[in-house]
């Protein structure tokens, strides 16, 4: 019986089911991750504005939201409106795709070992699986940001590789442990909150 079903699969697919679920693998973290980046392109300028504001940036602070999606093109041309979208990209993509494959695998062990299902283990699987991709990410979060709050002329950082080796030389292991432990307590706390 298993063989006529390992020979209809291969039959079907022209590939054995094990090397199937092998590409399941890829095709979900090729998915997720570009799914990342379509998201984030798209609302890059409001993101680029809500750093702006929320860090108090002086050439913006007394600005609103609307005034601030105005003024940033005429200062830094409209790129400005997407500057560290770069890292945001080499940031979502493994968020998008760790959140994405995670996501499956948590909800199938929440259902097949501890018996928990419906709307509650799809909740906790979402939640489990943004923790994990928030751990693995966490760093390249924290580039983005700082690449995000520059304004032309006065930059603290040439790219991605340079913001790395500076934060990575001034800031002790332990100050960024307790960033993640924060961002990942308060992602956890949003979802018992929705419970």
């Amino acid at each position: 019986m298993a063989t006529e079903a390992s020979v209809s699969a291969t039959a079907r697919t022209g590939m054995p089911s094990s090397s199937r679920k092998d590409y399941y693998w890829i095709r979900s973290f090729v998915a997720g991750g570009v799914a990342g980046c379509c998201a984030k392109s798209t609302i890059a300028p409001l993101d680029r504005v809500k750093i702006l504001l929320q860090a108090q940036n002086p050439h913006y602070s007394h600005l609103g939201v609307f005034e601030t999606l105005c003024a940033v093109p005429k200062k830094e041309g409209y790129l400005g409106l997407y500057k560290g979208n770069g890292a945001m990209m080499v940031r979502i993509f493994p968020y998008g795709a760790i959140q994405f494959m995670s996501f499956d695998n948590y909800k199938k062990f929440l259902n097949k070992k501890l018996g928990i299902s419906g709307h509650v283990h799809r909740l906790m699987a979402g939640s489990m699986a943004g923790m994990t991709a928030v751990i693995c990410t966490y760093p390249l979060d924290v580039i983005r940001a700082r690449l995000a709050f520059q304004v032309k002329g006065e930059h603290g950082y040439t790219g991605i590789a340079n913001a790395f080796q500076t934060i990575y030389k001034h800031v002790r292991p332990v100050e960024m442990e307790r960033f993640v432990h924060k961002t990942v307590c308060n992602l956890n706390s949003a979802c018992c909150a929705v419970l």
